[in-house]
């Protein structure tokens, strides 16, 4: 039976693959990513999703297939090394498990297995990794506790392999985030002693010293982004523009979210700014507004308390159902009458919280 169902399936690829080379729209990409998908083929599945995305990298249903059919192969080598590691502990498979961890977001599972990893060998390298991971989760959480630690790692990590230049450019991205431009003028300095003319250090270096005058101390910058939830590369007028300019991608996924059943309203909220679909007029801006402000709440809090980032937002009540998905950068939200989401508005809901890398390419 498995044998007819297996000819059955590579005969519908087949068929696809004809399609799409006779017309490579969207819908064939997404057609044929999925049977291989079916068969078992992912490696063929993410190649597909990978080129369609190349040529169509607004269609969501690709992207979909793409991100779900990493991710399956992301667990399954984890598995693979977890079993390995197990058998024969190395530290290739140790960076390889946290490296895999932080591509899928698992930020403190990184971090352990970075820590695991330090307890087995001393490895100046799982230091770096620890503070990578570290980094990662400042980046989320933006608690000065988690940067400054971060930070901490980093430098031992140099102190321990000095020839080695990721400690310090991983100094440099904490430290340009927060506004401690004092701090990276000299680890630009040291960067450079690595790396002699190297011409985007130089230049980075010049804009650099040009905004040290007016930087604070590493101590008061780290406040600032703790109490703001904004980094220096985050300006309120660069986080209000972005929704408008990623409208064309955001807009018919909140469409698509208005038109099931139920639905009252969708919403894509970044920064000061949202995108709404549904009501329109005041109630529209009162509403849009109302959730930008219970967002920002809930990450003020999460930063206060060390939670970490919330990652659903439910209310419900008279008026119905407002549901929540905060992400990196964005966060989609839906108005509906119901209690209860359908998997469909759950998926769309992640895919707005997803929009941090609006307009770039997958990586094979």
């Amino acid at each position: 039976m498995r044998l007819i169902q297996r000819w059955l399936a590579s005969g519908k690829v087949r068929s696809a693959s004809r399609r799409l080379a006779d017309d490579p729209n969207a819908r064939h990409y997404a057609e044929l990513a999925q049977l291989y998908a079916l068969q078992g083929a992912l490696d063929n599945a993410l190649e597909v999703a990978t080129e369609g995305l190349r040529a169509y990298p607004k269609d969501t249903e690709l992207r979909r297939l793409f991100d779900r059919t990493r991710q399956i192969l992301r667990e399954g080598r984890t598995r693979e090394l977890t079993e390995e590691l197990a058998r024969s502990p190395r530290p290739a498979i140790w960076r390889e498990l946290v490296e895999i961890m932080l591509e899928d977001g698992r930020i403190p599972r990184a971090e352990e297995f970075a820590a695991e990893w330090f307890q087995a060998t001393k490895s100046a390298d799982s230091i770096y990794w620890r503070a990578r991971a570290r980094a990662e989760r400042y980046f989320v959480d933006r608690n000065r506790e988690d940067g400054r630690f971060a930070l901490e790692l980093a430098q031992s990590a140099r102190e321990a392999m000095p020839s080695d230049e990721r400690p310090l450019r991983l100094m440099l991205e904490i430290l340009c985030r927060v506004g401690g431009w004092g701090d990276a003028r000299r680890v630009l300095a040291r960067l450079l002693e690595l790396c002699p003319g190297d011409p985007y250090l130089e230049a980075r270096f010049r804009t650099v010293a040009s905004m040290v005058a007016s930087s604070k101390d590493l101590e008061a910058c780290l406040r600032d982004v703790e109490r703001t939830g904004r980094f220096a590369d985050e300006s309120e007028e660069a986080q209000s523009s972005a929704p408008q300019n990623a409208g064309l991608t955001v807009r018919p996924l909140l469409q698509a979210l208005t038109r099931e059943k139920g639905v009252l309203a969708s919403f894509y909220v970044r920064g000061q700014t949202a995108l709404v679909q549904g009501p329109r007029g005041y109630t529209a801006e009162r509403t849009a507004r109302g959730v930008s402000e219970i967002l920002s709440a809930s990450r003020t809090a999460g930063r206060k308390l060390g939670l970490g980032q919330a990652l659903e937002v439910r209310l419900e009540g008279s008026f119905g159902t407002l549901v929540m998905a905060p992400g990196e950068l964005g966060a989609g939200a839906v108005w509906l009458e119901d209690t209860q989401l359908s998997r469909k508005l759950e998926q769309g809901l992640q895919d707005l919280s997803s929009l941090t890398g609006l307009g770039r390419e997958p990586q094979a």
